[in-house]
């Protein structure tokens, strides 16, 4: 599974959104840690927060890393999965509930598919999946478009309050 021995014109740059309302400095730690170990150099947006969305419920803590990774877009969605279900998510928790760690695969370099879905469709309906990509990558073209991230971010009307926060609870490690 380690990505760090794969040739680099096999290699994909991956972008993840990691988001927790359940002790989130603890398990965001842990997502961004476990990623490092798995792929190895890891790149991530400022912690942004934002209200609980579809209940009510603690804040959530949302980031987002990119990494590069030779996983099929379905692999690296069932890794994502299992890190989940590592730190203490129950497959079958409602969606709108507290979460120990939800994981999304965003973009997979400029893959388009349905099944999983990519690019991911809360990018362009959710601030809090939007706004720490644009923070991570602002030009990164978005796949069957000819926008970049960031240019989105500016342009859409926002779907909700993002703050970032500062200093930076997960610390100086990626």
């Amino acid at each position: 599974m380690n990505s760090r021995h794969a040739s680099p014109s096999s290699l994909l740059p991956a972008f993840v959104g990691l988001g927790s309302n359940v002790e989130p400095a603890r398990h965001l730690r842990k997502a961004v840690d476990a990623i490092a170990g798995a792929f190895g150099s890891v790149r991530r947006s400022p912690v942004c927060v934002s209200p609980a969305a579809g209940y009510e419920g603690p804040d959530y803590w949302n980031l987002c890393v990119a990494f590069d990774t030779v996983l099929s877009p379905e692999k690296l969605v069932a890794w994502l999965k299992e890190l989940e279900t590592r730190l203490g998510r129950q497959p079958d928790e409602p969606r709108d509930a507290p979460k120990i760690l939800d994981a999304d695969l965003l973009l997979l370099n400029d893959v388009v598919s349905a099944q999983p879905p990519l690019p991911h469709p809360e990018i362009l309906t959710r601030s809090y999946v939007l706004g720490p990509l644009a923070m991570l990558a602002p030009e990164l073209p978005l796949p069957d478009s000819e926008r970049t991230v960031g240019a989105l971010w500016r342009e859409r009307q926002r779907t909700g309050p993002l703050k970032i926060l500062s200093p930076d609870p997960l610390g100086d490690r990626p």
